[in-house]
Order: C-alpha cells, then sequence, then structure tokens
C-alpha cells in the first residue's frame, strides 16, 4: 500500500487490524527522511513490530515515487537486525523449506557482503532470498535502516515471512573490455586490475571508448553508464557498481568484488535494459501463482542511465502482473543463485511473487 504524506500514514495505520504476532514493513522515500523518528514514535506508541528502509525512490505500479511510504503488513516466523558477523537464530532452519527472508540493507556499507555472508552462514539455502540496498539518491552514507528500537547503518534487517517466492533477475549490460583479473581488492573497494591500479585500467578503457578525459570529479558520470561484471561462466556476468574514487585512487564499487575473478567492463544500452525487464515480467507471469504479491527491487543507476524510459521498465513489469507492482529503487539488489545461495546484484532488477 502506498500512502502520500504521514496523516495519511497515521490514518491507515489507524483503520489496520496489527496482531502482536505481526509486523509492518515500512520502505520510506528519502524525501520524507525527515518524518522517520515520528514515525518510530508514533508505531512504538501503539506497541505495534515494524522495519524498514528509506530508500532513494518508492515504485509503485509504473510510477517512481522519492516522497511518501509503502507499508505492508507481514506475519514473520522471524524477523531481526544484522549486524556484521552478528545474528541470533535459534530456530532449526529445517522448519524454514518455504519460506522467503526479506532482507533490506544499508546499501553503501562497506560490510554489505559481510551482513549478507552472516545471513547466509546461519540460513544458507532453507529460505529464498529477495530485497535491496537502501540509501540516499545523493549516495550520502547516511543511517537508512530502522526498527523499533533505533535506526542504522552498516545493518541489515531480515524478515522471515512462511511463504513461497518465485524470484526472477535480469541486468542487459553486455561486454565491453575484458576480461581482467581482479589482483587486489578489499570490502567493496577494487584496487587493482592486471597488477596495474584498477582506476588507471578502467581510465583507458572509458577514454578509448567515450573520447573523453575521464577525471575523479567526473567519474560518476560516466562509471553510471559502465560497471563491471563478475565472470560466472557461461557468459553470465554479476554486475558490479563503481560509483565513486577513494583517497587512494582506489575504485568504490556497491558491493564486493572477489579478490582473484574476472571481470569485464560493460556498456549499457537502453533497448538491453528494457528488454531485460519484460523477460522478468514474463518469467514470472508464466509461473505465477493465482494470487500472490509483486516485490520489486530496481537499481537507482538503471533509473539514472534510462532517465525518462525508466517509466518505461516499470509499465513493461506491471503490464504482465496482475496485482499492484510495489517496491523500491534500491543500491544493490538481493536474490537467491539457482543453487540457493544469496547473490548481491548491481544494476539489475529483482521481481518477486510472494505467494498469497
Amino acid at each position: 500500500m502506498y500512502i502520500t504524506n504521514f496523516d495519511e500514514f497515521k490514518s491507515y495505520v489507524n483503520s489496520l487490524e496489527v496482531k502482536d504476532t505481526d509486523s509492518l514493513m515500512v520502505l520510506v522515500g528519502d524525501k520524507s527522511e525527515s518524518t522517520v523518528s515520528d514515525l518510530m514514535e508514533f508505531l512504538n506508541s501503539k506497541k505495534i513490530n515494524f522495519f524498514g528502509g528509506i530508500y532513494s525512490g518508492l515504485l509503485v505500479r509504473g510510477n517512481n515515487e522519492r516522497t511518501g511510504y509503502i507499508v505492508k503488513k507481514v506475519e514473520p516466523i522471524y524477523s531481526s537486525l544484522v549486524l556484521p558477523f552478528m545474528m541470533r537464530i535459534k530456530m532449526d532452519i529445517s522448519e524454514l523449506s518455504g519460506a522467503t527472508a526479506i532482507v533490506l540493507v544499508d546499501g553503501l556499507s562497506s560490510k554489505m557482503k559481510d551482513l549478507t555472508d552472516t545471513v547466509y552462514s546461519k540460513l544458507g539455502t532453507s529460505v529464498k532470498y529477495v530485497g535491496g540496498g537502501a540509501g540516499f539518491y545523493n549516495m550520502s552514507h547516511n543511517p537508512c535502516i530502522f526498527n523499533n528500537n533505533g535506526i542504522y547503518k552498516d545493518a541489515l534487517h531480515i524478515c522471515i515471512v512462511k511463504s513461497e517466492a518465485l524470484v526472477a533477475v535480469e541486468h542487459g549490460w553486455k561486454k565491453l573490455r575484458g576480461p581482467f583479473k581482479v589482483s587486489k581488492s578489499y570490502d567493496n573497494v577494487l584496487a587493482e586490475l592486471d597488477n596495474e591500479k584498477a582506476f588507471e585500467v578502467y581510465k583507458h578503457v572509458i577514454e578509448e571508448e567515450e573520447n573523453i578525459i575521464l577525471s575523479q570529479e567526473g567519474f560518476f558520470t560516466f562509471a553510471k553508464d559502465h560497471p563491471f561484471g563478475i565472470d560466472q561462466g557461461f557468459g553470465r556476468v554479476i554486475v558490479r557498481d563503481p560509483y565513486t574514487i577513494n583517497e587512494h585512487d582506489e575504485i568504490v564499487c556497491v558491493a564486493n568484488i572477489p579478490e582473484g575473478c574476472q571481470v569485464y567492463v560493460l556498456k549499457g544500452d537502453s533497448e538491453l535494459l528494457l528488454d531485460s525487464s519484460i523477460k522478468i515480467a514474463s518469467i514470472c507471469a508464466k509461473d505465477a501463482p493465482e494470487e500472490y504479491t509483486p516485490l520489486l527491487f530496481d537499481c537507482i543507476s538503471r533509473a539514472m542511465f534510462l532517465e525518462n524510459a525508466f517509466i518505461k521498465e516499470l509499465n513493461n513489469i506491471q503490464e504482465k502482473m496482475k496485482f499492484d507492482v510495489e517496491g523500491a529503487l534500491s543500491i544493490g539488489e538481493i536474490s537467491s543463485k539457482p543453487n540457493g545461495e544469496i547473490v548481491i546484484h548491481n544494476k539489475s532488477t529483482v521481481l518477486a511473487l510472494l505467494y498469497n
């Protein structure tokens, strides 16, 4: 349910029947960030369990909204804040068969991989994962994950629901140059490619491709069109989004690029990206159950790259769905690999149909 302002939010919550076993998932547009403290105080005063994140956009059917709230009532089997290497769970994970883990995480945290690894070390392939990185449109790293107890950065909130999910992931980016070997990386920082400074290698590729001089100041203008692709074999890549250069002239990405892996520099093509949105919607529509709730996490830099055509991407998905699509513009997207492992994507679209 999309709600435009805080007064409407309070009225809507007052109209709900929320049991002790229920929680509210609340996604907040970043232009409504100033209301989060009041929102938390209001929900706590009503003794309602809740969790959520502040996102650079709220996806509502065919629209991208920066203000307001998306509210979904869920009945968790398990719901908890997770810190790097700190997650308490006492239940028998064999009881989670057929469950889905909704994962909201700080999208600009250098510890994003540590956070998802912490979850996977506890749950393994017992659940299906879907989610996305919270954060602000201006890419400032501020607290963006919240629950009844506070608002956090460098944190993750997981909510496991007793629901099957049909999940599809696509990106539509194509290989431009490579592969290059990642000879040095740490956290979400890419330091060296083929034993040379990663920025120098990347700069050479972009300058030849775009016929420009790439500076640190103008880095993101061109980097958003040229992400990295981590080689997965069989022609497939997982996309990594470079968004800034640090004080050591190293490339900072949304999530990690493992040392020793092979990467490509990728190139954007609007038609391929739009085709990928049709593909995930078609995959989900083909096998959709009779009743379901669509949940969409679509990358912020796809929206930046597609500009006005991003609305077409959202409409491509909505047109193939029987129910209203809602979700968030994310900084990093989360899903399960075919083998069940959790994986962080960038510049991708993750669509989940949660069975009702």
